[in-house]
């Protein structure tokens, strides 16, 4: 036994959108964004842009962000094998695990970039 299909809702989607464009509407020009010269910004040199990665700290800042991802998986993984890994503990050691490797990425990109 079948029930039949209410096909109101397709109705009522199809008044919903409106009316569709028209060729004259299409054709009408919009005001540019930005029509002054001084509305762009000024040119950044970026050229010594990492040059001074030692003085912001941002070496010592992603090494402690890999020890503690490292540290979050440890732990992790000693709970896992105190509860009798569970799925819960799984879903633990997985998104450590990932942190990690991302934590780990940004590490050696940060060093390729220092070098």
């Amino acid at each position: 036994m079948t029930a039949p299909i209410d096909t109101s809702m397709y109705l009522n989607m199809i008044d919903s959108i409106g009316t569709f464009p028209s060729r004259a509407s299409l054709t009408n020009t919009v005001p540019a964004a930005y029509t002054q010269p001084q509305d762009f910004e000024e040119p950044v040199d970026l050229s010594n842009y990492y040059s001074d990665l030692e003085s912001s700290g941002l070496l010592e800042e992603v090494a402690n962000n890999v020890a503690q991802s490292a540290e979050d998986l440890d732990n992790a993984m000693i709970a896992a094998l105190e509860n009798g890994m569970g799925i819960q503990d799984a879903v633990n050691i997985n998104c450590a695990m990932q942190a990690y490797k991302a934590n780990a990425y940004v590490a050696k990109s940060t060093f390729e970039l220092r070098i």
